[in-house]
């Protein structure tokens, strides 16, 4: 499976009984980002790992993070899309299990109007530390999203509704700014859709199921 844009990107492959293959993100994937080191054959280390601190590590982008963690997960994800709501109940499941696993969510709303204004509500409401129980709120309804369900929904995780609107107009910049870079990331990796995961140093474009995502955490782990 190959992610056509990145043109001669060298991937390497691995399938452990996995149904998704995972992808190795290479310095040949961040061409984009040093071309001039590609020219020459020569992955820019500096160019990957800025690239990588910058999926994990950014303003305002939501985490999940245990002490101790040895993993992370970057989740590209929108609130309307159903694989995303399975995705969601695989990494409860997971973080159960396994509490060395970081989960660093990047909200990539691809399915219209709704799903861009749940996305900002859910980043808003972490000025008011209330960003897990509205997240999980917003993934546990099922089916498309209007505006007063994403309103039931902050109402069952104790958002204040007028400090999440007041907040949305006061940070609208930095939220733009957060989104506008899930996006860039999510097209440099090459995502045609939701969810789409960086596991560690693997691309994985689709959702997994517990199963799966076990084994590509355990992936992961080995090559840290």
């Amino acid at each position: 499976m190959a992610i056509s844009h990145l043109g001669k990107a060298n991937f390497h492959l691995h399938d452990r009984g996995m149904k998704t293959v995972f992808l190795t993100i290479v310095a040949a994937l961040f061409a984009l980002l040093a071309p001039s080191a590609m020219a020459q054959g020569q992955p820019d280390a500096d160019a990957v790992a800025r690239f990588r601190n910058t999926l994990r590590e950014a303003p305002l982008v939501p985490k999940v993070a245990p002490d101790g963690y040895d993993v992370t997960i970057v989740e590209f994800f929108d609130y309307q899309c159903g694989y995303c709501k399975k995705q969601h109940l695989a990494f409860e499941e997971l973080m159960k299990s396994d509490p060395k696993v970081r989960i660093v969510y990047r909200d990539w709303p691809i399915f219209g109007g709704e799903s861009d204004f749940a996305a900002r509500a859910a980043l808003a409401s972490q000025f008011q530390g209330k960003h897990d129980a509205f997240h999980d709120a917003l993934m546990r309804h099922q089916g498309k999203l209007s505006r007063a369900d994403i309103k039931a929904a902050a109402r069952s995780a104790r958002v204040d509704w007028e400090r999440l609107n007041a907040d949305l107009t006061k940070h609208a910049a930095k939220i733009d700014a957060v989104l506008a870079q899930s996006n860039r990331q999510a097209r440099i990796l090459g995502l045609q859709g939701t969810p789409g995961m960086v596991i560690g140093n693997y691309l994985v474009p689709g959702a997994l199921g517990l199963k799966d995502l076990r084994a590509a955490v355990e992936q992961a782990r080995s090559q840290s």
